[in-house]
């Protein structure tokens, strides 16, 4: 490795080193979380926009009857693809056990991932869908 490239590997690990930023924090692109929790609004289920713009989170409301592996946002579907256990996202008291819908947040990362959070979980990342989701069991 070049000298000058040593330098730029160095300064870049103290730089994120300093922020407090890690690594887990920068493969989810987030780097400054904490968002207040939410619960389900009683006007409405919220599933962000059709075309929602990268790195903007939007409440969304995860239904979790048959499990948390698929997700409707951005007009397509979406199936769970990573679980980042790391500082939480979301501040507040988690859902209520054995509860049926998860009130958080989903941001577009990227063309083809997305990120869920809801308090007392860790991020949920999901890529798309190649299929709809199959009906529960």
């Amino acid at each position: 490795m070049k000298p000058s490239r040593q330098a730029a590997v160095l300064l870049l690990g103290a730089g994120l080193l300093l922020s407090g930023c890690s690594y887990e924090d920068l493969a989810r692109g987030e780097s400054n979380p904490t968002l207040p929790a939410r619960t389900v609004d009683a006007d409405g289920w919220r599933q962000g926009p059709k075309h929602p713009k990268e790195h903007t989170p939007y409440p969304y409301d995860m239904y979790t009857h048959c499990g948390i592996k698929w997700a409707h946002f951005g007009g397509r579907w979406w199936v769970l693809d990573t679980v980042f256990n790391g500082a939480p996202q979301v501040e507040g008291e988690p859902a209520a056990p054995h509860t049926q819908t998860l009130a958080g947040y989903m941001t577009l990362i990227g063309p083809d991932t997305a990120n869920f959070d809801t308090a007392g979980m860790p991020t949920l990342q999901f890529v798309p869908a190649e299929s709809k989701p199959p009906g529960c069991a």
